[in-house]
C-alpha cells in the first residue's frame, strides 16, 4: 500500500505525523507539496487548483503498484486519523473491485442538478490498483478542464461554468448558514470562503464525472459510519473551541 498525501502546511513535526499514519497502514509514504515555500522539493505540484491539482498529478508520483490512499492534510486536523488507519487496514482486502472508493455524503433535500446523490467528500480516496489511480487522476484533470481552459495567462483568473440559481442558493446557505454547527465549519476569512466555494464546486463536479464512469464506490459498513460520527463530533468540538477563543 502507498499513501499519497497532499501537504500544504508542512513542518518536520507534520512530516512525522504523516509518517506515523502511513506506518499504521504498513504503507509507503509519498507527500505532494502545494505550499510555495516547498517549491524546491521534487514532489512540489503547486497550488493553482488547491488539493485538486495534486490529485490530478497523483498518478505521476506513485512509487508502487498500489493499492493507494490519496488523502489531503485535513486528515491530521479534522479527522480521527487513528481510527481511519485501522479501518482502512482491516477493510482494504474487501475493496478489490476496480473503482474509486471514498467518503460520501447524501445530496441535500432540494437536490440541485449539480449535486449527485451520493457525492464524494474530496479529502480521502482509496484506489485498489495503479489503473484505478490513473483513472482517478484523469477524472480530476477532466473536472478541472473548464477552469484551465478559461484561465488567462495575464490575469490568472478563470472562467466559471454557469451555475443554476438553486445551486448558487445551496452554496450560499452552506457557506453562511446562520445555525452554529450546520454547514461549513472551517476558517471564515474571505479568502478561505472563496477557496471552499471553489473546492465544493469541484467536489460535486468530480463526483458527477466518477458516477458517469461507474467508478464512484462509497465506503460502507457500520465501522465506517461510526468513524464518520466521531469525525463530526471532533469538528463540532473544534468549532466550539474556536468560538470560546474569540468570545
Amino acid at each position: 500500500m502507498e499513501v499519497i498525501g497532499v501537504a500544504f502546511h508542512w513542518t518536520p513535526a507534520r512530516q512525522a505525523q504523516w509518517q506515523g499514519w502511513a506506518d499504521q497502514l504498513g504503507a509507503e509514504l509519498t507527500l505532494l507539496h502545494t505550499h510555495p515555500d516547498r517549491k524546491e522539493h521534487p514532489c512540489f505540484v503547486g497550488n493553482d487548483h488547491f488539493e485538486f491539482g495534486a490529485y490530478a498529478r497523483a498518478s505521476d508520483h506513485a512509487r508502487t503498484s498500489g493499492p493507494f490512499v490519496v488523502v489531503n492534510d485535513t486528515l491530521l486536523d479534522r479527522h480521527a486519523h487513528g481510527l481511519w488507519a485501522r479501518w482502512l487496514l482491516a477493510t482494504s482486502n474487501w475493496l478489490p473491485t476496480p473503482g474509486v472508493y471514498c467518503d460520501v455524503y447524501p445530496a441535500p433535500r432540494e437536490r440541485p442538478a449539480e449535486i449527485p446523490d451520493p457525492y464524494a467528500s474530496s479529502w480521502i480516496f482509496y484506489l485498489p490498483s495503479q489503473a484505478d489511480l490513473s483513472a482517478f487522476s484523469a477524472a480530476v484533470r477532466r473536472t478541472l478542464e473548464p477552469v484551465a481552459s478559461g484561465e488567462s495567462a495575464n490575469s490568472g483568473t478563470a472562467a466559471t461554468p454557469e451555475l443554476s440559481p438553486a445551486y448558487e442558493a445551496f452554496l450560499r446557505r452552506w457557506l453562511y448558514h446562520p445555525v452554529p454547527g450546520v454547514g461549513y465549519q472551517g476558517p471564515r476569512s474571505p479568502a478561505d470562503l472563496a477557496r471552499k466555494r471553489q473546492t465544493i464546486i469541484w467536489e460535486h463536479a468530480l463526483s458527477r464525472e466518477l458516477q458517469s464512469l461507474g467508478f464512484l464506490r462509497p465506503f460502507q459498513g457500520w465501522e465506517y459510519r461510526f468513524i464518520r460520527l466521531v469525525d463530526r463530533l471532533l469538528r463540532r468540538l473544534q468549532t466550539a473551541g474556536r468560538g470560546r477563543a474569540h468570545g
